[in-house]
C-alpha cells in the first residue's frame, strides 16, 4: 500500500478516535446552579414511564411533541428498512437529553434497548421556559450539540475496519458509563452490531480479536476488561488496521 495512503488514512483515524466526549453544559452552566436548571427541566415532565427491552417508545414519522431524558437503562434510535435490515444510530443512557431538534415528525424510531425509564419533557413548554430563562436554553443547546457531535463521530467512524469501530466503541462506551476500566455492555451484541454496521459474527470475531490482542479480556460474557490505557489501546488498533 502507498506509504502517503496509509499515513493520511491513520490521521483520519486519529483525528477519530481521540475523540474525547466533552460536557457541554457544564462549560456552558459553569456559572449557574445547574441543579436548578435541570430540576426547572424536570418540572415540565410526564413520566418517568417504564419500558421492557425492545418496546418502542416513538415510532419514525410520529410527532415530535416531546423530549426525552433517560432516567435509567439504555435507549436506542434507530431506523428499521423494510428488507428487515437496521441501523441504530445512537444509544442513550441515563442522564442524557435528547430528540430536541427543528424537525416536525421523528426522523428516527426511539425504542427501549434495555429495560428501562425515560421521562417525556413537552417541547412547547420547554421552548417556552427556554426562551424565558438563558440557563435552559443554554442547556438544550449543549445537549443537542453533544447529540449532533456524537452522530458525526460515528459516520465517521463507519468508514473505519471493524476492529477500529469495535475498540473506539468500547472506548467511548467506558467512558460514557464512567467506568474506564471495567466494562459492562447493556445492549445486546445485536445491537452493537447493527449500531457499527457490522453482522454480528464480525462482531464476535473482532472482540476474539482484540482479546487475543492483549487490548482487551473478559471477565463474562457482558463485561469486558481494557487491559491498556485508553491511547495504548488505540495505537495497538491503528497497528492492526495495517494487515486489515
Amino acid at each position: 500500500m502507498n506509504s502517503r495512503v496509509v499515513s493520511l488514512d491513520h490521521q483520519l483515524f486519529r483525528g477519530t478516535s481521540k475523540y474525547r466526549p466533552f460536557n457541554f453544559a457544564k462549560a456552558l452552566l459553569h456559572r449557574c446552579d445547574q441543579r436548578a436548571v435541570k430540576n426547572s427541566i424536570l418540572a415540565l415532565r410526564r413520566g418517568p414511564i417504564r419500558y421492557r427491552r425492545d418496546a418502542m417508545i416513538a415510532c419514525e414519522g410520529d410527532p415530535t411533541e416531546y423530549v426525552f431524558l433517560v432516567v435509567s437503562g439504555v435507549v436506542r434510535s434507530c431506523r428499521t428498512y423494510q428488507d428487515g435490515g437496521r441501523h441504530i444510530v445512537a444509544f442513550h443512557f441515563p442522564g442524557e437529553l435528547f430528540g430536541w431538534s427543528g424537525d416536525l415528525i421523528h426522523s428516527l424510531s426511539v425504542e427501549a434497548a434495555t429495560d428501562t425509564l425515560v421521562l417525556f419533557l413537552k417541547r412547547s413548554i420547554l421552548l417556552a421556559t427556554a426562551i424565558q430563562d438563558c440557563r435552559i436554553a443554554g442547556y438544550l443547546l449543549a445537549s443537542t450539540r453533544n447529540e449532533l457531535q456524537r452522530v458525526q463521530e460515528h459516520s465517521l467512524l463507519l468508514t473505519r475496519p471493524a476492529h477500529c469501530r469495535v475498540a473506539t466503541f468500547l472506548i467511548d462506551l467506558s467512558m460514557r458509563l464512567g467506568n474506564p476500566k471495567h466494562l459492562y455492555l447493556p445492549m445486546s451484541h445485536r445491537d452493537i452490531a447493527d449500531h457499527l454496521g457490522l453482522t454480528i459474527e464480525t462482531l464476535s470475531r473482532t472482540i476474539t480479536k482484540l482479546v487475543k490482542s492483549g487490548s482487551i479480556a473478559r471477565a463474562s460474557r457482558r463485561t469486558l476488561v481494557l487491559l491498556n490505557s485508553r491511547s495504548k489501546t488505540l495505537r495497538s488498533v491503528e497497528a492492526q488496521s495495517n494487515f486489515a
